[in-house]
């Protein structure tokens, strides 16, 4: 890895997200929804499904 990929990867991160995130994590919804989309990745990795299942944003935005 070069450093100017370093550089690219790293963010600031973002206070209200943090902020959303701190609300959302006692939201027994959320979190189910959240391990689910975690564990539905996760899956499709191990699986190597290319299509169909849940679509992973970091794959999204590397594009």
């Amino acid at each position: 890895m070069t450093a100017r990929q370093t550089e690219k990867r790293k963010k600031i991160p973002d206070p209200l997200r943090i902020a959303h995130l701190r609300q959302v994590i006692n939201n027994k919804e959320y979190l189910s929804g959240a391990i689910y989309h975690i564990a539905q990745i996760l899956s499709n990795e191990i699986l190597g499904v290319q299509e169909g299942g849940m679509h992973d944003e970091r794959k999204l935005e590397r594009g």
